[in-house]
C-alpha cells in the first residue's frame, strides 16, 4: 500500500527556518536581502549557525581545507609584513568569518614549525560570531574587537556572503526584488523602484550595501599593517557589464552550484560577487595604499607556493598531495579566480604577491 509521504515545507529546506521567515512576512513581502540574511544568518536555524558546511562533508570547499599550504602562504605574506614594521613585540592576525579555524590552524602551525621571533610576537583573534572553532591558540571574539597597534587583517571569501540587495531592470529604472510566501513555496515580487548610479539597463544585478561601511571598520583594527581580502568579485565596469544579465547570486548545496536561493534554505550556501571598486574605495578612505586586484592563481604562484610543492619531492605521498592542491587553489575555472586585495599602512614597497607581472 502507497503511502502518503508528501514532505511538505521539507522539501524545500529546514521547515522551521521557513516557518519563521513565513511569520516575519506576515502575508506580505520582504526585500531579497532580508531573506538572504534569515537564510544564512538566522539566530537559531540559518546555514552559518550550523558546523561542517565547508569540505568533503559540506556543501562547498574553501582554499584553507584543501590544503594546509594556503595558510602558510598566508603566514608568509604576515611576517613579511611583521618585518617590515620593525619586527614588533606583539603582532595580531584578525581573521573576521573565521569559522571553524582551518586558516588559524595552518598559520599558527606554520608560525610554530619555524619558531623565532615571529611565533612568538603573534597572536591570532578570529571574529566568528555563528559556529566557532575551538582552537586553544586562537582567541575567539565577537564583534566588536580591540584593534592592534600592528598586525594584519586576513579576509578569506567573507564579503561575498553578505546578503544582498536584488535588483531587476525595467524600463523605469531598478525595481528592487521582494519575496513573499505563496501557502506553498517563496516566490518573488516586485518592488519599489531605486535610484542607483550607473546601474545596468537590462538584466538583474545584485548590490552589497554592507561591504563598504565593513571593509573600512576591518582596515581600522590596525593602526599599522595591512589588510588581505580573498574573495570573489569584479571591479564595477566587469561586474554591471552589458552582458552579464543575469547578476552573479549563486547557491551550493552539496558541492553542486545553482541559481535557486528558494529551496534547500537553510540547507545551502547563497553568495553573489563584491564589487571590487567599492572594496578599493574603502581602502583608500581609510588611510590605506590599495593594491591589487589579482587573481588567487597569480597571487599564489608569486609568493612561491610552486617551491612548496617541488620541496617535496622527496616525500612521494605528500609530493602528489601538494601538486594536487596547488592544481584545485589556481584553478582558473575554480578557487583560482578569486581576487585578491590588499591595503597597506606603514609598509614600505610592494607587498608580496601583487608585483607586477613580467
Amino acid at each position: 500500500m502507497a503511502l502518503d509521504l508528501d514532505p511538505g515545507t521539507a522539501a524545500l529546506g529546514n521547515p522551521r527556518l521557513i516557518a519563521a521567515i513565513a511569520a516575519e512576512m506576515d502575508g506580505g513581502a520582504i526585500p531579497f536581502s532580508r531573506f538572504m540574511e534569515l537564510a544564512l544568518y538566522h539566530p537559531e536555524h540559518g546555514y552559518y549557525r550550523k558546523r561542517g558546511r565547508i569540505g568533503k562533508q559540506g556543501d562547498f570547499v574553501t582554499s584553507p581545507v584543501v590544503h594546509p599550504m594556503f595558510g602558510w602562504a598566508v603566514a608568509g605574506w604576515c611576517q613579511w609584513a611583521w618585518e617590515q614594521l620593525g619586527e614588533p613585540g606583539e603582532f595580531v592576525i584578525f581573521e573576521p568569518g573565521a569559522g571553524e579555524g582551518a586558516l588559524a590552524r595552518a598559520v599558527l602551525d606554520w608560525a610554530e614549525g619555524r619558531g623565532g621571533g615571529f611565533a612568538r610576537a603573534l597572536r591570532y583573534v578570529a571574529i566568528e560570531p555563528n559556529s566557532p572553532g575551538d582552537d586553544p591558540r586562537v582567541a575567539w571574539r565577537v564583534p566588536p574587537v580591540e584593534p592592534a597597534a600592528a598586525g594584519v587583517v586576513v579576509a578569506n571569501e567573507l564579503f561575498d556572503a553578505f546578503p544582498v540587495r536584488l535588483f531587476e531592470a525595467t524600463p523605469r529604472g531598478p525595481a528592487e526584488v521582494y519575496v513573499r510566501w505563496d501557502g506553498e513555496r517563496f516566490v518573488e515580487t516586485s518592488g519599489p523602484i531605486a535610484s542607483i548610479d550607473g546601474a545596468p539597463a537590462e538584466g538583474r544585478f545584485e548590490v552589497n550595501d554592507a561591504l563598504y561601511g565593513a571593509a573600512r571598520s576591518l582596515c581600522g583594527l590596525v593602526e599599522r599593517g595591512a589588510v588581505l581580502v580573498f574573495d570573489y568579485g569584479c571591479l564595477q565596469e566587469e561586474l554591471w557589464a552589458p552582458w552579464r544579465t543575469q547578476g552573479t547570486l549563486l547557491c551550493f548545496y552539496r558541492h553542486t552550484a545553482h541559481e535557486d536561493p528558494y529551496i534547500h534554505v537553510g540547507e545551502q550556501d547563497i553568495t553573489a560577487h563584491i564589487n571590487l571598486s567599492e572594496l578599493l574605495a574603502a581602502i583608500e578612505d581609510e588611510g590605506m595604499t590599495p593594491w591589487g586586484p589579482v587573481s588567487q592563481q597569480e597571487f599564489l604562484y608569486s609568493v612561491g607556493l610552486g617551491g612548496l610543492v617541488e620541496a617535496a619531492r622527496a616525500d612521494l605521498q605528500e609530493y602528489f598531495a601538494r601538486r594536487r592542491a596547488l592544481e584545485q587553489l589556481t584553478d582558473g575555472a575554480g578557487l583560482g579566480r578569486i581576487r585578491v586585495t590588499a591595503g597597506t599602512r606603514g609598509l614600505a614597497g610592494t607587498p608580496p604577491g601583487f608585483e607586477p607581472l613580467p
